[in-house]
């Protein structure tokens, strides 16, 4: 798997899982964050955090969640959080933090590279289901699909003000861009994926997210 390199941010910039998976006609639960529990508190500056839990027996996503926790300096020393747990996925910048949390798939749980072989033909997308969002500036998203067919794709959202409700954002196929230049993910990329990482990225950005799935 190649490893994606990190915008500088601020400085930096632009990082899923299974529960027993619920499909319905329109949705496939990928990740609802029941499972793997985790919680981790870091300090600045640039101090990071490389963790692998265990998602339960014949995931679609793979033995473990690989999570990558990173928050860069501020003038106030300030702690940021990662909690991991009860159907959510929390991240708490702290004030005046630059925080960045990167989720893959695709990993045994001693960390070596296990490819998935998700079959998600049928789907046109991926969505992010959000508690809310706090934010002095932006929150940076990305999405990163490796597909048995090659190469990588990307997907990057901005999500520019605080919302205090809960809201879900879209990430459909044939918006992704391949490493490179290309067009979108097509339906025979998708039926054997290798790979997702899911990147957000944020200047005191605190979020929550309930759960990551595949749409119709």
């Amino acid at each position: 798997m190649k490893q994606l390199s990190k915008y500088a941010f601020c400085i930096a910039l632009i990082a899923l899982v299974w529960i027993p998976v619920r499909a319905s006609a329109q949705t496939l639960t990928l990740d609802d964050y029941t499972s793997g529990a985790y919680v981790k508190r870091i300090v600045n500056p640039h101090v990071h955090d490389l963790h692998y839990a265990a998602l339960p027996p014949n995931s679609p996503l793979g033995a473990a969640r690989q999570t990558f926790f990173e928050a860069g300096s501020n003038p106030d020393g300030q702690w940021s959080t990662l909690d991991v747990d009860k159907g959510h996925l929390v991240v708490d910048a702290g004030f005046a933090c630059a925080s960045y949390i990167s989720t893959g798939y695709g990993f045994t749980l001693a960390g070596a590279e296990a490819p998935l072989g998700l079959n998600l033909d049928g789907y046109s997308g991926f969505q992010l289901n959000f508690q809310g969002l706090a934010t002095s500036e932006e929150l940076i998203v990305v999405i990163t699909v490796w597909p048995q067919s090659g190469g990588y794709y990307n997907f990057e959202v901005v999500l520019p003000s605080p919302n205090p409700n809960a809201f879900s954002l879209p990430f459909p196929f044939s918006g992704f861009v391949k490493a490179g230049g290309g067009g979108g993910l097509t339906q025979a990329d998708v039926s054997n994926i290798n790979f997702i990482v899911v990147q957000a990225e944020g200047p005191s950005a605190s979020f929550g997210i309930t759960s990551f799935q595949a749409v119709n």
